[in-house]
């Protein structure tokens, strides 16, 4: 077994001797050793990132993990014989030294990453640590990272830095694509974003309104009339929203569980056509439809969820 599977065995095999990583603002234990692994092309780096993830996926499994450290034995050749060692010591050093700037300018004595230099010298970065030495300082390592990329166009580069929690598998990964120079810093400033920003709550989808229907096959992308849109609705056990139900749902945005609503667009609603263009909000968007048979407006259908007493009795 060649260094660099032993040093990646060693890692995998010790984090299930890990805890679930950092809890409130306790440092997270990253090791300082980042691979840096060159793709010749995009089809190139898709084989490549699939040989990691397999390392993830199959950590537990001995079969699952050999078949995917002998991948990545074959990729960490690739690496040697494409990959400038010095390229990659350099930006293993200063995507570390930037998380640490950053973290002087904004005060923080604290950081939530800290690399763990204990007994490595510079000349180590980007070389495999003897297993030896590894397995004593494997119990305080919660983290560890590596970086993918691709040249382009003269000095700009693809990369993609992955950074996994050991005792889960779970990855993150923070993406660029800017002249090599700046990659570091570009790499370095998302990552501290990431884990030094305000923690806001997650967004809670607004789910007690309902199930939003789109509207009929047949009326998609077209103007219909208030009755058509009535009709269709009713078959599907369903009503026409408020003005401050669709407004709620347009705030909530298509990935947080509402609606994405066309800019300019007319909408059917239960007091009249909620016009997107007009700039105030709720019922004053709202414009009477005189003619309920003209075919003027898009329409979405609502259908309300049942009361929690009616669910409890079901």
């Amino acid at each position: 077994m060649g260094r660099w599977r032993g040093w990646l065995l060693a890692l995998v095999l010790g984090a299930t001797a890990l805890g679930a990583g950092a809890q409130g603002q306790r440092p997270v234990v990253v090791w300082p050793n980042i691979p840096l692994i060159r793709a010749a092309d995009l089809a190139e780096y898709a084989q490549d990132r699939q040989a990691i993830a397999d390392l993830h996926a199959g950590k537990a499994e001995p079969e699952k993990l050999l078949a995917a450290l002998q991948a990545m034995d074959a990729l960490q050749t690739h690496a040697q014989q494409s990959a400038l060692a010095e390229l990659g010591r350099s930006l293993n050093v200063q995507l570390i030294a930037e998380l640490d700037a950053l973290a002087r300018r904004h005060g923080i004595t604290e950081p939530r990453l800290r690399f763990d230099f204990s007994g490595i010298t510079p000349q180590q970065l980007q070389r495999p640590l003897v297993l030896d030495a590894l397995q004593e300082r494997l119990a305080q390592i919660q983290m560890a990272g590596y970086i993918t990329y691709t040249r382009l166009d003269g000095t700009l580069v693809q990369a993609t830095l992955t950074l996994v929690r050991l005792a889960s598998g779970a990855a993150q990964s923070f993406s660029a694509t800017v002249p090599v120079q700046l990659l570091a810093r570009t790499l370095a400033q998302d990552v501290f974003d990431h884990f030094e920003g305000a923690r806001l709550a997650p967004h809670r989808r607004p789910g007690e309104a309902g199930h939003w229907l789109a509207s009929a096959p047949g009326h998609a992308d077209r103007l219909v009339s208030r009755e058509a849109a009535l009709g269709y609705c009713r078959s599907q056990g369903a009503v026409l929203p408020t003005a401050q139900e669709l407004q709620a749902a347009e705030a909530a945005g298509f990935y947080g569980g509402g609606l994405a609503l066309r800019a300019g667009g007319v909408y059917h609603v239960q007091t009249g056509l909620y016009d997107t263009a007009l700039a105030q909000d709720g019922d004053a968007r709202v414009r009477p439809n005189f003619i309920a048979s003209v075919p003027n407006g898009l329409y979405y259908c609502l259908r309300h969820a049942a009361p929690a007493a009616a669910r409890r009795q079901r």
